[in-house]
């Protein structure tokens, strides 16, 4: 017998590793190459961040799939809010910790570019894992991948303003 996996569940799962991947990875190397923060500084960024978006992230599945429910009555929609809740939950929080355990085993100069060649290997398998497709692993590497770009970006250009 072949377990059938809601592809809700599945969507939960990508989306909720996707966004944190890319969130966490944005915000902690924009930090850490500003060379404005401490480690302890950006720990308590990451592990803030990651646990607040976490909890947004899966309440946000929840509130949504049960409003689909409500609205749509029909027999495609029988997997349960919460399982998408904590779905998502988990997804966005495991991730968000590998994205966050190079600065914490390795500090801040090493752990940003051991973050970000983690955060890239863990965008591509995320987008190749559920259809087996090269191309569609390379297109969440590079897409997803490119807020890394915009947080490095942004640090530089507010970098020496004091507010």
């Amino acid at each position: 017998m072949k377990l059938k996996i809601s592809p809700d569940y599945i969507r939960n799962l990508i989306f909720g590793a996707e966004d944190s991947l890319v969130s966490t990875v944005g915000v902690l190397f924009g930090l850490a190459s500003s060379n404005s923060y401490s480690l302890e500084q950006m720990l308590l960024v990451g592990f803030t961040l990651t646990g607040v978006e976490a909890l947004s992230m899966g309440v946000g599945s929840f509130l949504t799939e049960t409003e689909v429910h409500e609205v749509d009555h029909s027999s495609r929609h029988k997997d349960l809010p919460s399982i998408d809740g904590i779905i998502m939950f988990f997804s966005y929080f495991i991730f968000g910790i590998f994205v966050l355990l190079p600065y914490v085993i390795l500090g801040v100069g090493t752990g940003k570019y051991i973050s970000v060649l983690i955060t890239f290997v863990a965008l591509y398998f995320v987008g190749y894992m559920p259809t087996r497709k090269i191309t569609d692993g390379t297109r969440m590497f590079l897409i997803a991948g490119s807020a890394i770009v915009v947080g490095y970006v942004i640090s530089k250009i507010f970098e020496n303003i004091s507010f």
